[in-house]
């Protein structure tokens, strides 16, 4: 096991609760860039904490705070989203977006959520369907954020009129604006990650993926099958061997394990 991955998989053996998005997905970037250095990634955030501490005061409303956030991460640091290059896998790692300042909805969020926090703005993660905002629970209402629109502020008919817009459909349903754990969020995350490396056809990388969802899993079978079939098409002969077993010894559907069967022999 690789060292980037066990610093992965030390920090995901605490408790869910206590995880840092932010940091998580900092080590999710070692993925491509194994022996990463993130002081540099740390002290960006530093400073843009420190801006945005100096435009807000004591007294300043959940408004004030918001606006403070949006001047100083959109407007003086131009964090955006990368409309021209959508699928791109940088946008999707946490080191990269930090150099160039550029992501997608979920790494754009983490960042926003990350910065809030520190000062003093807890928001929570909404993993709708097609996008991914942050929400803020009012007495009387919640504001919901678009960090990858400038950190536009949503109310709840608005984000179903997006959902539509990006999806196609529509759903009212309280749970596609639901707090999402921070499992749901790493998962989907590397799921971007997994989609994009298996279309390129990167195995190399593509088992990195792998090897960070398996464990967050609560049905971690198919990606298992997965795995074993990459790092057969990686020639990696007894970790393949090692995975099918396992699937064969634990999968239900018969018909598949009778194609997966014919992968052993």
């Amino acid at each position: 096991m690789s060292s980037a991955l066990k610093n992965y998989q030390t920090l995901i053996l605490q408790p869910e609760a206590d995880w840092n998005l932010f940091q998580l997905s900092l080590e999710i970037g070692r993925i491509q860039v194994t022996q990463a250095d993130f002081s540099s990634h740390h002290q960006l955030v530093e400073e843009i904490v420190g801006k945005i501490e100096s435009k807000i005061g004591p007294d300043d409303d959940t408004y004030s705070v918001i606006e403070a956030i949006n001047q100083t991460l959109f407007g003086e640091y131009r964090f955006s989203g990368n409309d021209r290059d959508y699928y791109e896998p940088q946008n999707s790692l946490m080191t990269s977006v930090l150099e160039r300042r550029k992501g997608i909805p979920i790494t754009l969020s983490i960042l926003y959520r990350e910065v809030a926090h520190r000062v003093g703005l807890n928001l929570r993660c909404v993993a709708m369907p097609g996008h991914f905002l942050l929400k803020y629970r009012m007495p009387q209402r919640q504001l919901f954020i678009d960090a990858y629109h400038g950190g536009q502020i949503l109310l709840e008919n608005e984000c179903h009129d997006l959902m539509e817009s990006v999806t196609e459909t529509r759903s009212e349903i309280p749970e596609t604006l639901a707090t999402a754990s921070n499992r749901v969020v790493i998962l989907r995350l590397l799921m971007n990650l997994k989609a994009i490396y298996r279309q390129q056809g990167n195995l190399a990388l593509l088992l990195e993926v792998l090897e960070r969802r398996i464990p967050l899993m609560l049905d971690p079978l198919p990606e298992i099958l997965e795995r074993g079939l990459t790092k057969l098409s990686l020639e990696d002969y007894g970790g393949a061997l090692e995975d099918i077993e396992y699937y064969l010894q634990h999968a239900q559907d018969t018909s598949m394990k009778e194609v997966v069967e014919q992968q052993i022999d």
